[in-house]
């Protein structure tokens, strides 16, 4: 029998499995992403909103999806690896994304993800012409979330070079860029992983097929309309119409979540990851709820959907992924405290960020207050994940 002791990695692992160093310069964008914040209020630097936006975006989330889809993207497709090179290509390009970002270069930073974004997507559209199997349905929502950060990203780049770019135009790159990247792959993932928590199998999980078949063909067809509803959702809203579109956004999300999502499993393995998940699929489906309700303190409560829901999501899976493919899956299953306890902070930092917007007397400090719970998080999380991304089980 093979050795299942896990081992160190070598060079050539990064190109199987480029999670191994995407989460962790995901981790540095989003420390970075919250701490320009602090740094503000102490005098560096003008106002962050734009750099905040931006490092946690492309930088934050957009690590974890580039990581994520990078690996399993391929296995799923029984396409090749994306290699080493390209790896260490992508990587550094993320990177001088972030330092971009972190550095007050707004337009090297939207060049830099335009370039980014181009390299990925022609990566996987050659796995896609190599493929010898079908990815799970949902994953067509990843594909409108690249679309929706390919426009965003395009129209970050033209406003460095068109000052009177109707503002129309500005806000819909923040809502395909900040909103659509990160809810739509999040939607589309959820599906094929959340009944794994749950020691199920899921029904997104079909069996090797080149061509795909009527009951595929069918899931793909009601994750793509979903798709395009809530893209369809962030055109409504800049036309003006926010409580519509708040609304048809919320339908859509609890309407594929009640279709495709494992709500009425029992809890198998995993149980506290499971829970967890569904806390924050739950702040996604209350942060719209809410929205729709009292759409004049937008800016405030987008901070429910984007802390509690789309980061929780983003941290449960990242940890499930680095510890599966180090040969720790069990001991995650048995002990996580160290999560939960991350979960806490960040939602502690939701909730004083959000108080900071409705009593201004209080804002700078609870805006500080905040990062810095985030940064707390984030760095609790590195401490039990990342160093697991060092070994590896083959």
């Amino acid at each position: 029998m093979a050795d299942s002791t896990p081992r160190p990695i070598v060079l050539a692992d990064l190109g199987r499995e480029p999670f191994r160093i995407l989460f962790p310069s995901a981790v540095l964008a989003g420390i970075l992403g919250a701490a320009v914040w602090p740094l503000h209020f102490a005098g560096w630097g003008g106002y962050p909103g734009l750099t905040h936006a931006r490092l946690m975006a492309a930088g934050f989330f957009g690590g974890f999806i580039f990581g994520f889809l990078g690996t399993a993207l391929p296995r799923m497709l029984s396409a090749p690896a994306l290699g080493t090179r390209n790896v260490l290509l992508v990587t550094a390009l993320h990177l001088a994304m972030v330092l971009a970002y972190a550095t007050g270069q707004l337009g090297l930073g939207d060049h830099l993800f335009v370039v980014l974004w181009l390299l990925f997507v022609w990566l996987m559209a050659l796995r896609v012409r190599q493929r010898k199997d079908t990815p799970p349905p949902g994953f067509v929502l990843a594909g409108l979330a690249f679309l929706c950060a390919g426009t965003g990203a395009v129209l970050a780049v033209l406003q460095h070079y068109f000052e009177d770019l109707d503002s129309s135009w500005v806000f819909l790159q923040r809502l395909l860029g900040y909103q659509g990247f990160v809810l739509l792959p999040i939607l589309g993932v959820g599906p094929f992983l959340l009944p794994r928590f749950f020691g199920q199998r899921s029904p997104h999980d079909f069996p090797e097929m080149l061509i795909p078949n009527s009951a595929w063909l069918r899931k793909t067809a009601l994750a793509f309309v979903v798709g395009l509803v809530i893209i369809a959702s962030f055109f409504l809203e800049v036309w003006g119409w926010q409580r519509p579109a708040y609304g048809i956004r919320l339908a859509a999300i609890a309407g594929y979540l009640f279709v495709e999502f494992p709500w009425r499993l029992a809890p198998g393995p995993g149980r506290g990851l499971g829970r967890a998940l569904q806390v924050a699929f739950v702040a996604l489906m209350g942060a719209w709820l809410i929205l729709t309700l009292y759409p004049t303190y937008r800016a405030a409560l987008l901070h429910l959907a984007l802390i509690g829901g789309f980061a929780g999501v983003t941290l449960v899976v990242a940890a499930w992924v680095v510890h599966g493919h180090s040969g720790e899956l069990d001991r995650l299953k048995r002990r996580h405290r160290w999560l939960t306890i991350t979960l806490v902070l960040f939602w502690v930092a939701m909730l004083t960020r959000i108080s900071g917007d409705f009593w201004p007397a209080i804002m700078i400090s609870h805006y500080i207050y905040a990062a810095l719970l985030l940064i707390a998080g984030l760095l609790l999380w590195s401490v039990f994940v990342v160093p697991k991304t060092l070994r590896i089980d083959d």
